[in-house]
């Protein structure tokens, strides 16, 4: 577990307003567009870090079926009720909502097979932090997919690979595919 400080959550009359917007983004957004980046697999586990109102959650849920899970892990109440609400009226039963305070999931060590990070990355003030949670709860054979966000794709890169524990695999105009690097001991 990584002991960090309390984050900084968006009042709810704000998020609220947040919430209305994405729905009416949502309208022009085609989440599947994106999901045919993301290898998905029926069986896995996914965390959708920064999920908001679900738009990604429920599509992923459905496509990894009974046996995968996703938790969906945001700061903020409205998001996680919000997804709760959407997952229970379409019956989906594999996703997990964990509202957190800091960058701590409490999601079990290396039990994740892919990280989901869109449109979150700008939001972020402690990627370090961020990104050692990711390690610690990604499978070796894990990945991150992410979107730069409201970020220069270089800075996004730059972010990345300053961790040292992450390695770019793939690159599109707005989106990457990372993978954890093999740490090892030197002898």
């Amino acid at each position: 577990m990584v002991k960090e400080k309390k984050l900084r959550r968006t009042p709810d009359a704000v998020y609220k307003i947040d919430i209305w917007l994405f729905k009416f983004l949502g309208l022009f957004s085609n989440p599947q567009q994106i999901l045919k980046k993301i290898p998905l697999k029926e069986g896995i586990t996914v965390v959708d870090y920064g999920s908001g109102i679900g738009h990604y959650t429920l599509p992923i849920a459905e496509f990894v079926g009974l046996k995968g899970k996703v938790f969906a892990v945001d700061i903020q109440p409205l998001a996680i009720k919000t997804v709760k609400e959407k997952a229970a009226k379409h019956g989906l039963t594999n996703v997990e909502s964990i509202l957190i305070d800091s960058y701590d999931t409490e999601i079990p060590d290396s039990s994740v097979d892919i990280v989901l990070l869109i449109d979150t990355l700008h939001l972020i003030e402690d990627c370090d932090v961020l990104f050692q949670e990711i390690h610690r709860i990604l499978k070796q054979d894990g990945i991150i997919f992410m979107d730069k966000g409201h970020l220069k794709m270089s800075r996004a890169k730059e972010i990345v690979e300053s961790t040292e524990l992450f390695t770019i695999v793939q690159c599109w105009s707005r989106d990457m595919l990372v993978a954890p690097k093999t740490l090892r001991s030197n002898p």
